[in-house]
């Protein structure tokens, strides 16, 4: 094969011809280390692109790594600062019920001590035993929402307990103190009736009139206790009575001590079921040291008799 080449120069043409064995190096290069120079370049500029693409997704996959991360420590932060919170608020939860609970106990042990039970049996400093056969339960996890409406539960039946018991305790007061206001008893002790309340023949005149009270002899100085509590009105001399103490008994009722020979109390002070308020005497219209009992309600005398202890103190 013969290859011519025709050049032009200084305006003439010439022609070149390759011999056979240039001819065939120059197919070679052709053929073979031209197609082989592309295809490296090829691989070459395919490698690069395959490189850039795989360093690609890295990069993308460490951003959302540290996102993540990110998240998950804020996430941590976040349960931490809300199991602080509820710790918080676990704490002020018992330490409310705890107070309630003292309470309770204090209302409990009054009211026990108030209605005469045996502190044996009910002690309030001690805790009730309890015990009974385990039984297995289908989720052993006691979950925090569980704990919370348990304690909330129990804050209530606690309140309302503490209600219950202030309730009973003001009433069992108030009972007891219609019973300490109650005139009912005996005023001197070891003495007896010497004369009715009702019609009978004066003392003094003989002629028939009615005693508004009743007389209850005893020695003079032997002391005179009030039948119920109640608030002195009267401690001083009143024609006929001599030396009288009255007391207001509250509900309607009042009690009248007269002709004592001495007078241990002042008006307005405030006195207690059987309390000594006087002695016995014999001053005002008397004929001998006894006391003077009148038993008055809504201002109206009426028979003490009814009112007093058959059995003597």
């Amino acid at each position: 094969m013969q290859i011519t080449l025709t050049t032009k120069k200084n305006g003439k043409t010439q022609q070149s011809c390759l011999s056979p064995a240039a001819t065939l190096i120059a197919g070679l290069l052709l053929l073979v280390v031209l197609p082989a120079s592309l295809g490296m370049a090829v691989y070459h500029y395919a490698s690069e692109a395959e490189n850039a693409r795989a360093a690609m997704p890295t990069q993308i996959t460490l951003a959302e790594a540290e996102n993540r991360m990110t998240g998950y420590q804020q996430t941590i932060d976040d349960l931490r600062r809300q199991s602080e919170a509820n710790i918080d608020v676990l704490s002020v939860k018992l330490g409310r019920m705890q107070a309630q609970l003292m309470r309770s106990n204090a209302l409990g042990q009054r009211l026990a001590e108030m209605a005469g039970l045996d502190k044996n049996e009910f002690d309030f400093s001690q805790e009730p035993a309890l015990g009974g056969v385990a039984s297995p339960l289908e989720n052993d996890e006691l979950l925090y929402g569980d704990v919370m409406q348990s304690l909330q539960h129990l804050s209530v039946r606690l309140e309302q307990e503490q209600m219950e018991l202030s309730l009973l305790e003001s009433m069992m007061a108030n009972k007891d103190l219609q019973q300490a206001l109650d005139p009912k008893g005996w005023p001197v002790k070891g003495s007896y009736i010497s004369s009715s309340y009702g019609y009978r023949n004066d003392p003094f005149s003989g002629r028939k009139s009615f005693h508004k009270g009743v007389d209850i002899p005893g020695k003079v100085g032997a002391p005179v206790h009030a039948l119920g509590a109640g608030v002195v009105v009267h401690a001083n001399k009143k024609s006929g009575f001599g030396y009288m103490v009255e007391i207001d008994h509250g509900n309607g009722y009042t009690t009248r001590y007269a002709h004592a020979s001495k007078i241990l109390v002042d008006i307005g002070d405030r006195v207690s079921k059987g309390m000594s308020i006087a002695e016995i005497g014999s001053t005002g219209r008397s004929t001998g040291p006894h006391l003077h009992l009148e038993l008055l309600k809504d201002g109206k005398q009426i028979n003490p008799r009814k009112r007093l202890y058959s059995a003597k103190k």
